[in-house]
């Protein structure tokens, strides 16, 4: 059976760490109803235990204000990965092996020193490219550019463009799916949702939203522009509530870092069931990938031009019927625009050739 593969991006500490925690931390509720459940191997649940347990802990400080938000999640610059299977549940009972997934995170540096053969050899062998974005830096202290000030350093939205058209082919990028992933929303979020602050009648999600097309406008430009690519990558927006309970205040200098960092503190205006840790839609960028997947299986089992991705039996224990009824639910599930507009919480398919 061969391995599925995703490769989380994004810059230094920016919190893929506990992104991963809290997405599989509320994966298997959502998956209910689909026959299928996500199963983590004994040391990626005890490395995502853990961190789940940092941001738990974190979350105290934060009913101080201006706390900063960073935690150091890999200080050895070393690529780390995460195991785990999807596997079809029956009875109570996991049945069959499972496609097995692992998904690699790797430090933003490595994208333009001696490591970046590294990571290309990583892309061409990963079905699903997660480009994480820290929103704070995305989409406060705006500029012209249509994004922020901080933007390009933070998230180094620059150096993932230039490593995409300089150093992948169309090869290595047809029939991908590709999802920018805003993490750390909340105060975005927060302010949608508190009537009296929002002003002149904006939608933040939606603005967080369209911060991300002009923050990565040459990146998506080229996906899109690439005869090759055209209707051959999958391409989604899809924000997230990395923790639930935090707004983000403003930024700082730090001296020790040398470099603006971002503080955060309790919301002010939120229910009392929505303080602490309360992460929110996390689920949603796995969702999106089990149902590219299963389209991707589904059309492996019957047509004759099977996809690179997959054999004849993709997941042991599931027939096609059951994977199309299994896809049905997960697509329900899904948070997405209708037609051109953005949904109300900013999700949005820049390109969506399988109609997920």
């Amino acid at each position: 059976m061969k391995e599925i593969k995703v490769l989380m991006l994004g810059g230094k500490r920016c919190g893929k760490t506990t992104v991963l925690s809290s997405m599989f931390s509320s994966i298997n509720m959502a998956l209910a109803g689909t026959d299928l459940t996500i199963d983590v191997d004994a040391e990626t649940s005890a490395a995502l235990n853990r961190a789940k347990s940092v941001i738990i802990n974190k979350m105290k400080e934060f009913e101080h204000p201006l706390t900063s938000c960073e935690v150091e999640e890999n200080p050895s610059d070393a690529t780390r990965s995460y195991s785990f299977s999807l596997k079809r549940e029956s009875n109570g009972k996991l049945k069959g092996s499972g496609i097995p997934f692992r998904i690699y995170d790797i430090p933003g540096e490595w994208l333009t020193d001696e490591n970046t053969e590294k990571v290309k050899g990583l892309i061409k062998d990963c079905q699903v490219i997660i480009i994480a974005i820290d929103t704070p830096y995305l989409f406060a202290k705006m500029t012209d550019k249509g994004y922020g000030q901080y933007h390009e350093q933070a998230n180094k939205s620059v150096e993932i463009t230039n490593f995409f058209k300089d150093t992948l082919s169309a090869e290595d990028l047809r029939d991908r799916m590709i999802l920018f992933v805003p993490i750390k929303c909340e105060r975005y979020y927060h302010l949608d949702r508190a009537l009296h602050l929002r002003q002149f009648g904006r939608r933040y999600m939606c603005e967080v939203t369209k911060a991300v097309y002009e923050g990565y406008k040459d990146l998506i430009y080229y996906l899109r522009s690439c005869e090759e690519l055209v209707n051959r990558c999958t391409i989604a927006i899809t924000p997230i509530l990395s923790a639930g309970g935090i707004d983000f205040i403003s930024f700082r200098w730090d001296d020790e870092a040398n470099k603006m960092i971002a503080y955060y503190q309790a919301p002010e205006f939120v229910r009392e069931d929505e303080r602490g840790y309360r992460p929110k839609f996390c689920e949603q960028p796995m969702i999106y990938i089990l149902a590219y997947l299963l389209v991707q299986a589904i059309e492996a089992q019957t047509s004759s031009k099977s996809s690179f991705l997959f054999g004849k039996n993709l997941l042991t224990g599931m027939n096609q019927q059951q994977m199309e009824s299994a896809l049905r639910t997960i697509k329900m599930k899904m948070k997405r625009n209708s037609g051109i507009s953005i949904e109300e919480d900013g999700y949005f398919f820049i390109q969506n050739p399988k109609n997920l």
